[in-house]
């Protein structure tokens, strides 16, 4: 039987549609928004793999000297089992394997309406990543609608500025600026800073008058 082979329809299509159906459910599970309605990171979930077993009828048919093997599921509940078919399916980590980048976002007043930001760049393996370049932004939507569920309107972000936007980790993974939040701003308000480094992201949100 070393000559034989499965035919299209068979085996093979149906591990396709197996494999087809794990990547939409995942592809459903990343369409979830990163947020939640307050704008905190929202949790996140991942298909590590997938087990699965079907019953097919197997049988050959002569084809000059070469024997073709067939493979069907089986109709009828009340007929003999030829084969059992198990397996699991198991999906790349992210980053390919490779240690994922968690990045951590932490803040220290100076004043009513000064702090300094500090984030750290690490990764899943345990190692400090020095001399990572990191993106800090200031979300406008999502403090809006912070702001709004604390019942504050805020319409903008007015004179709130980032010292630097972008930061460079040291030898330690570390990396601060200074967020100077303006003082017209209501007190109750809240203003989220993000950070961003390749496909890692971290999120921090500060009262507009102070405290945390």
């Amino acid at each position: 039987m070393s000559e034989g082979k499965f035919v299209a329809g068979s085996i093979g299509e149906l591990l396709v549609a197996i494999a087809a159906g794990v990547r939409d459910a995942q592809d459903a599970l990343n369409s979830a928004p990163p947020l939640d309605a307050f704008g905190r990171p929202a949790p996140t979930y991942h298909l590590p793999f997938v087990d699965f077993e079907f019953k097919v009828d197997i049988e050959t048919q002569a084809s000059g000297n070469k024997p073709t093997l067939f493979a069907r599921p089986v109709q009828d509940s009340a007929r003999s089992i030829s084969s059992t078919v198990s397996g699991r399916l198991v999906a790349i980590p992210p980053s390919d394997g490779r240690p994922t980048l968690l990045l951590n976002l932490d803040a220290r007043a100076r004043s009513a309406r000064q702090h300094e930001i500090t984030v750290i760049a690490s990764n899943s393996a345990g190692e400090i990543l020095a001399g990572a370049s990191i993106e800090l932004n200031l979300d406008a939507d999502a403090s809006r609608r912070l702001s709004e569920a604390s019942g504050v309107r805020l319409t903008g972000l007015g004179a709130t500025r980032l010292e630097s936007a972008l930061l460079v980790t040291d030898d330690s993974g570390r990396a601060s600026t200074v967020l100077d939040i303006d003082a017209n701003l209501p007190a109750q308000a809240t203003v989220l800073v993000r950070a961003e480094m390749g496909p890692g992201s971290a999120s921090l949100s500060l009262p507009a008058g102070g405290g945390r």
